[in-house]
């Protein structure tokens, strides 16, 4: 999935999830927890990305160190909605990757408990997988197209995640 599709999901579960009280603390914080492990991305010119991507920062980890910074960095009213946020956006985008995984090239799936382990955990796949040897460092064009499907998912979620914000964004002017 992209960071677009990562954020959508993670506002649409904050805004089902949390209460009013705190909803915007914990909303940031849980796109924020839903688009980090994609940081890996930094990467991406480099020849050694496919050994690396979904590894180093799509681990429970990864996921829990982010939510303990996240926790010291925060306001001390909201250390705990941080953490718990992060640590929630950071494990929806581990389920959601661990699904979704079309490149073979680095293994399909999450190493969820990388550095301890190299195991790929992907419960089952919902793309089908590519067997062309298109991989990350291929032209974009040809990358583009190994991605369509995974578009076609992630597009009610941008649509739905933005009348969800433009009606909350009105209901507040309206209250206010």
């Amino acid at each position: 999935m992209t960071p677009f599709g990562h954020a959508s999901v993670s506002f649409l579960a904050g805004a089902c999830f949390f209460r009013k009280s705190y909803r915007d603390t914990a909303s940031v914080a849980l796109i924020l927890g839903g688009i980090l492990p994609d940081m890996d991305f930094l990467f991406f010119l480099f020849d050694w990305f496919n050994r690396v991507h979904r590894v180093i920062s799509h681990n429970l980890l990864f996921i829990a160190s982010a939510a303990l910074i996240g926790s010291l960095l925060s306001w001390k009213g909201n250390k705990k909605i941080v953490a718990f946020s992060l640590f929630a956006g950071g494990l929806l985008h581990l389920a959601i990757d661990s699904c979704l995984d079309n490149n073979p090239s680095n293994g399909i799936g999450i190493a969820l408990y990388w550095p301890f382990s190299d195991t790929r955990f992907s419960p089952f796949n919902l793309l089908n997988v590519n067997e062309a040897g298109i991989v990350w460092n291929q032209p974009i064009l040809k990358m583009v197209r190994l991605m369509m499907p995974l578009f076609l998912y992630e597009t009610p979620l941008y649509f739905l995640s933005a009348l969800l914000f433009f009606r909350q964004r009105q209901h507040r002017q309206n209250h206010a």
